[in-house]
C-alpha cells in the first residue's frame, strides 16, 4: 500500500516544518514509509482505521495531539494539502485490499468540501460499498449518513483549522459512536 496523494508520498521516511496550511514551521509532520503522518510504519492491523482530511492529518498540532492519538492501536490515513476526497477513497481501497486489513476494523472517514468539484454523497455511496459500517464525518455541509461533530473550541498553531482541545473532545465523541453498538 502507498498514500495516492502524490505530494505526501514523495514526503515518506521524512520529516517537514511546514504542510498543507501550516507555514508556521512550529510543528514536526513526520512520514511513515507509507507516505501518512506517522512517527511509526505501518506494519500491523489496526482496530480502528481514520481516513480523510486535513482534521484526520493533524494540521496544527503535534502528532500526540491528534484525534486519533486518543484510540489505541489505531492507524491515521488523513491528508492535507490540495487532495481531493477520492484520494481517501483511494487510500480506503488500498487499505482494505492490503495485508493490514482484518474484519471487524472499525473505518473513520472525515470528509471535506469540495463545492461543484466533488460529488460527496457519491463518494460516501462507494465507501459505503467498500466498508458498510463506515463511521461518516462531514466537516461542513450535512450529508446523508454523515454526521457533523460539534464546533471547534480552540484553533490549531496556524489559526486555520481545530486545535488540541477540538480534537480531545471529538476524540471522545468518536469513541462513544463507535461503541454505541
Amino acid at each position: 500500500m502507498r498514500n495516492s496523494y502524490e505530494p505526501a508520498w514523495q514526503h515518506r521516511c521524512q520529516a517537514v516544518t511546514t504542510w498543507g496550511k501550516d507555514s508556521t514551521g512550529l510543528i514536526t509532520y513526520q512520514f511513515n514509509a507509507l507516505g501518512f503522518r506517522s512517527q511509526v510504519d505501518y506494519d500491523w492491523k489496526p482496530n480502528i482505521a481514520f481516513f480523510g482530511n486535513s482534521i484526520v492529518f493533524g494540521v496544527g498540532v503535534t502528532e500526540n495531539e491528534r484525534l486519533t492519538s486518543y484510540f489505541p492501536h489505531c492507524q491515521n490515513y488523513g491528508l492535507s494539502g490540495s487532495y481531493m476526497n477520492h484520494h481517501s477513497v483511494t487510500n480506503l481501497q488500498q487499505f482494505v485490499n492490503s495485508d493490514l486489513y482484518q474484519s471487524g476494523t472499525r473505518i473513520v472517514f472525515f470528509w471535506i468540501e469540495r463545492p461543484k468539484i466533488e460529488n460527496i454523497p457519491e463518494l460516501i455511496k462507494q465507501v459505503d460499498n467498500i466498508v458498510p459500517d463506515c463511521l461518516h464525518i462531514s466537516s461542513g455541509q450535512k450529508y446523508a449518513g454523515a454526521i457533523n461533530l460539534m464546533p471547534a473550541v480552540d484553533q490549531d498553531v496556524s489559526g486555520t483549522h481545530p486545535g488540541p482541545k477540538t480534537h480531545r473532545i471529538w476524540a471522545c465523541t468518536i469513541g462513544l459512536l463507535l461503541n454505541r453498538d
